[in-house]
């Protein structure tokens, strides 16, 4: 939650707590820095937003493109290697991904989930059950709209536009009509920096956190175990 929170404050009202603010127009939205632009995503994009391969997730050949699904992404964006699935790289071809490209799930329980691709996870192409958007980089930086994904305010948007049906459906369309507040590049970067640098803190004390629970865990667990063997003293 203070993740969230902390990521929210920095994307939609930026580093500076004295900077004059403006009504954004957009209800859900609110007021953003006045200097920033509150703009559609298709703006944002050097080219429509685009749907992947339909096809089945049948090869696991290393040599081949990695065939991305949303499954495949962990909770901490990273993909997971016990999932890996690959295409031939001649059906590959029309969806592989570039650095930079941003993922989005759009339908079922992990609608609105996206995921942001770097070159380090070697080639790769995307599954049909995923949107790519591909950001204009003069305008707005990938690892920027990758932080929008994770604010209240983005999930407010998908939440709001979600069609309910026989499963959640959020289309191309629908994602493309995101608005987001958008600063000038080069305070995109300051923020994704201090995005990384805050979240760094928060997880070195969650896994110190998760450490000490584990270890109070089994000091409970050998207390109860002594006094249930009577090695523990009554009086």
């Amino acid at each position: 939650e203070k993740r969230r929170a902390l990521i929210t404050r920095a994307v939609t009202r930026g580093l500076d707590p004295r900077a004059p603010l403006r009504d954004s127009g957009i209800p859900w939205l609110g007021e953003i820095p006045a200097h920033w632009e509150a703009v559609r995503l298709k703006f944002l994009a050097t080219e429509p937003l685009s749907y992947g391969a339909n096809e089945a997730a049948l090869e696991d050949n290393p040599a081949f493109p990695r065939f991305v699904r949303i499954t495949d992404v962990d909770p901490t964006g990273n993909l997971r290697d016990e999932t890996f699935k690959s295409l031939p790289p001649e059906v590959a071809e029309p969806y592989l991904l570039r650095d930079g490209d941003v993922l989005f799930a759009r339908s079922g329980a992990t609608v609105g989930k996206a995921f942001i691709y770097k070159p380090t996870w070697g080639a790769a192409c995307f599954a049909g059950y995923l949107i790519r958007c591909r950001c204009n980089a003069m305008r707005l930086l990938p690892d920027f709209l990758y932080a929008y994904t994770q604010t209240e305010t983005y999930w407010g948007q998908v939440g709001e536009g979600t069609i309910q049906a026989t499963i959640q459906n959020f289309s191309a369309e629908k994602y493309a009509d995101l608005v987001l507040p958008v600063p000038a590049v080069d305070e995109q970067s300051r923020i994704v920096a201090h995005i990384a640098a805050e979240t760094a803190k928060l997880n070195s004390l969650r896994s110190a956190t998760e450490r000490t629970i584990a270890l109070l865990s089994e000091r409970r667990a050998a207390l109860i175990a002594a006094a249930v063997a009577g090695k523990i003293p009554l009086s």
